[in-house]
């Protein structure tokens, strides 16, 4: 808002309005003036002060509305004559007009005298002669000044002289500004004066403005007294609230950073205790299951909560409990005199706890009362206005932690249970397997056994014939190696070989284990194509496992490859960017291929084709051996393959094996 005249007119509206009208009639008066104005908690003691400056649209809408209320039209120039009757405005003004205590000098300094209430006009005397002047009042066009204010400087003009005892001036308007004229001229007549009066004037002025000036101090003096402790005391509240704004500000970071709800209780109610000087509180949750309000934590003096509060429940529907009265509503409630209040269960708690003041504020998150914190005293002096409006700072961020720690709690509950779950899963799965290995581990030993056992029941009648044996020996050396080798593949299975990781050639291990197949391959005349990367050299691995992976694998290629086919071994070194990141074999034969169907059980425990043809048969105990070595190397197994023409295995072996170390180290 615009600083174009000073509020000790506005003063002058009031106090007239107000003599004549009452002060309804001033309330009325200072109403939807402006914005500025309208957001001041008093509005009216703001348009007294003769300090502040408002627009002129403000001063002419008070005008305005000063006219209708009085039902005068000249009631703008009637105002100027009480001002200066009534000293409304003001001592340091007055004492300008006796300090220069004649027309004469007022004419010479009327630009500075204008200077000290407005700034919307230049004031011009075009002409003085002996028993009056003229004088021209330009306004300034930009700001919104009306007739009124015209009216009211020539009621100025008329009575200023009356201030130190002389007669009004008679005022005589030209032209008006507000009429079309360029600026508003009036003609004064000053009365006539005796020399006897002037002589009188001229001794008394001086001591009159000497008394009036050190009256107007010492009422200054004591306005300062009284505004310094004013302020003083205003600092005093702000440092206080500016410490527990940052101490909420602070804490607040660390009750949300707690997700154990103990720890974060404590933390709370010695925050309470520490920021709002609070030394009794009281936390109760919604039991939304039950529809009540159940205890969660306390302090009462650093002492043990009573079992009678910790075990107090209150139903949420019990309207006459200020407790569930708040956490229905969500609006905090104040009781400072709990003896006499009317308004409270007496069996309550704070019955109970002889409370003689308390403070409930409700414990909201995403738009849902959770619960409610209660504070009291017992000493009778009430809970101050500043703890409640801090506490009332507080609730959101705790309700908010208590929620997380909630909910952090029960996430944890829940992880337990799945834990207890996975273990009792676990468990089923092992006895699953320990009878499947049972049921698998009885079939395949039950078969070659009963062939051995009727050969030996025959043996004694058929003993002579050579045939005879020389079948039995073969039959019998066949299936006791295939026992053997199920029983080793079984403990493998069931207890692993710890790791052992050295420093090995890849190239030459694959060159061994593809010289332990030749003879079958060579049988079958399959070629078996070798394609090594000179550049992977040494690397980190188990030997005795990888032996065992690699052999599976070329003994499962040779079988499925048919007569005159191929398998191809590879190797390569991996690099990224320059940087060596392992190594990658593969295996690939020109067999029947595997069905998509089947394709991604390959590696299950058990799974096999080779029961499902007359040439091949096996334990489906092999590729998950071999897929469980090569985990304990950190790398991967995987196998693609097309039906009728071939499957490819590819592994891939880290540069640092687990509880193994690089190889760029060696």
């Amino acid at each position: 808002m615009e600083k174009e005249t000073s509020c000790i007119n506005a003063r002058a509206i009031l106090d007239y309005v107000r003599v004549h009208q009452g002060g309804d009639a001033v309330q009325h008066l200072v109403q939807d003036l402006h914005p500025e104005i309208d957001d001041l908690l008093d509005p009216e003691s703001f348009l007294r002060d003769p300090n502040n400056w408002i627009s002129c649209a403000v001063i002419a809408k008070l005008y305005g509305r000063a006219k209708i209320l009085l039902n005068d039209d000249m009631a703008a120039f009637h105002i100027a004559r009480y001002a200066i009757e009534h000293s409304s405005m003001g001592y340091t003004q007055r004492l300008i007009f006796k300090g220069l205590w004649s027309v004469d000098k007022i004419l010479q300094n009327l630009q500075q005298i204008n200077d000290q209430w407005n700034r919307n006009k230049i004031v011009d005397v075009v002409e003085t002669y002996r028993k009056g002047a003229v004088v021209r009042l330009f306004w300034h066009a930009h700001m919104k000044s009306n007739k009124d204010l015209c009216l009211n400087n020539q009621g100025v003009y008329t009575y200023s002289p009356t201030i130190w005892g002389g007669k009004p001036i008679r005022v005589t308007e030209r032209c008006c500004y507000f009429e079309g004229a360029p600026y508003c001229e009036y003609d004064l007549k000053f009365p006539l004066r005796n020399r006897f009066f002037q002589m009188v004037a001229r001794t008394v002025t001086s001591r009159s403005v000497l008394v009036e000036t050190i009256t107007e101090m010492e009422r200054d003096k004591k306005i300062i007294e009284q505004k310094y402790e004013e302020v003083n005391r205003l600092n005093q509240a702000l440092t206080i609230k500016i410490r527990q704004l940052l101490a909420v500000q602070e804490t607040g970071k660390a009750i949300l950073s707690v997700l154990d709800l103990d720890h974060l209780l404590t933390v709370i109610m010695n925050l309470l205790s520490n920021v709002c000087q609070i030394q009794r509180a009281l936390i109760m949750l919604v039991n939304e299951k039950e529809q009540c309000l159940e205890y969660l934590h306390g302090v009462v003096y650093n002492i043990d909560i009573p079992d009678n509060v910790k075990n107090y429940r209150v139903p949420l529907i019990r309207v006459s409990n200020i407790l569930s009265r708040v956490a229905c509503t969500g609006r905090p409630e104040y009781v400072p005199d709990v003896p006499a209040s009317r308004d409270l269960d007496e069996s309550s708690l704070l019955a109970q706890t002889k409370s003689t003041s308390v403070y409930v504020a409700p414990l909201i998150t995403r738009s849902k009362v959770i619960g409610v914190i209660t504070i009291d005293e017992i000493d009778g002096r009430g809970i101050p206005k500043e703890t409640r409006e801090t506490l009332d700072i507080f609730t959101q961020q705790l309700a908010i932690a208590i929620e997380n720690a909630r909910l952090y709690r029960k996430l944890q509950e829940q992880m337990k249970e799945l834990q207890r779950s996975h273990a009792l899963l676990s468990r089923a799965e092992k006895f699953s397997f320990l009878g499947n290995l049972a049921a698998r581990l009885a079939h395949e030993i039950k078969n070659p056994m009963t062939a051995i056992g009727t050969f030996i029941q025959l043996l004694p009648r058929k003993y002579d014939d050579p045939d005879f044996r020389k079948n039995f020996y073969s039959l019998a050396m066949e299936e006791t190696t295939r026992v053997n080798r199920l029983i080793t593949e079984l403990l493998d299975l069931v207890k692993p070989r710890q790791s052992l990781f050295e420093l090995g050639n890849l190239n030459d291990l694959m060159d061994k284990m593809s010289l332990l197949v030749s003879p079958q391959s060579n049988a079958k005349r399959i070629h078996l194509r070798k394609d090594f990367d000179p550049n992977v050299g040494l690397i980190w691995m188990d030997s005795e496992k990888m032996k065992e992976v690699i052999l599976n694998l070329l003994s499962n290629a040779v079988e499925f490859t048919p007569e005159d086919g191929e398998i191809r071994l590879t190797t390569a070194h991996l690099t990224n960017k320059g940087r060596a990141e392992g190594v990658r074999l593969e295996i690939e034969d020109s067999g029947m291929g595997i069905s998509p169907d089947h394709l991604d059980k390959i590696f299950d425990p058990y799974f096999t084709t080779k029961h499902r043809s007359e040439r091949h048969n096996g334990t489906g105990l092999g590729l998950f051996i071999a897929y469980t070595n090569i985990e304990a190397h950190g790398g991967t197994i995987e196998a693609r393959s097309t039906e009728g023409k071939g499957t490819v295995f590819t592994i891939t072996i880290p540069n640092r094996a687990r509880g193994g170390a690089s190889d760029e180290a060696a």
